[in-house]
């Protein structure tokens, strides 16, 4: 079965480059997921995707380039005639700081309206969840604390999606990546560390332990797509499409 990866939204928080914010639609027969949903990436999304054809959504961690696009995503879908179930699923907190957005954004939407479709959360971890389709694991990653990262592991029909998600490097990355036919990781900086996100230079010096069978770059920062020509890896934009 061919798996089909493509990267709605594949910029950084700061929309460095002019990307929109994380958002990553895997699809196979019976699949259709959507891997986190940035505050940008509605526009992104109905780009290149009908969105009542997503079925899910799983959010790496609660920080709004990842997981602030969800209320938008949810009012349009509402207006959009939409009445299938959408599920979300996520980390601990998800539930609470979606409902926080939701008053933050719509107040006079969220609560006083009903939504026309049913719409719930799940809280993913090591044991697979079934989500749009697809086995869902959720393993932890070190990023910011309060944001409750985790990478994540997508099983489709024979096939393993792995995700960073954000994190910096460290030896949590490894089950993260092992054996996946994809490790979609990001590469917010060239070079050096910094105590939440990965350099690609750090990316590339612990390439081999990651155990991965391909690797696409994402969530580019500014210093990174200065160095685009000295990329050795895949790397994503806004819109490219690839099949696993």
């Amino acid at each position: 079965m061919t798996v089909r990866v493509q990267f709605l939204g594949s910029g950084n928080a700061f929309s460095d480059g002019g990307r929109a914010n994380a958002a990553i639609h895997v699809t196979a027969p019976g699949v259709s997921l959507l891997l986190d949903c940035g505050g940008s990436a509605l526009p992104a999304i109905k780009k290149h995707v009908d969105c009542e054809s997503i079925d899910a959504i799983a959010v790496t961690h609660l920080h709004g380039d990842h997981f602030g696009g969800i209320a938008y995503f949810a009012i349009e879908q509402h207006f959009g005639g939409r009445k299938r179930e959408l599920v979300v699923g996520g980390p601990p907190s998800l539930e609470a700081r979606l409902r926080a957005a939701e008053q933050a954004l719509y107040p006079d939407f969220f609560g006083p309206i009903a939504l026309a479709y049913p719409f719930r959360t799940v809280v993913l971890g090591e044991r697979p969840t079934r989500l749009g389709g697809a086995d869902v694991t959720a393993l932890p990653v070190r990023h910011v604390r309060l944001a409750e990262p985790h990478g994540l592991r997508v099983a489709v029909g024979g096939k393993l999606i792995a995700y960073s998600g954000d994190a910096r490097w460290s030896e949590h990355l490894v089950p993260v990546a092992r054996s996946a036919d994809l490790f979609i990781c990001e590469a917010s900086y060239w070079s050096g560390e910094d105590p939440a996100h990965i350099s690609y230079e750090q990316l590339m010096a612990h390439r081999e332990e990651l155990g991965a069978k391909r690797i696409v770059l994402t969530h580019l920062g500014a210093t990174t797509l200065e160095h685009l020509d000295e990329v050795a890896l895949e790397y994503a934009v806004d819109g490219t499409l690839i099949d696993v």
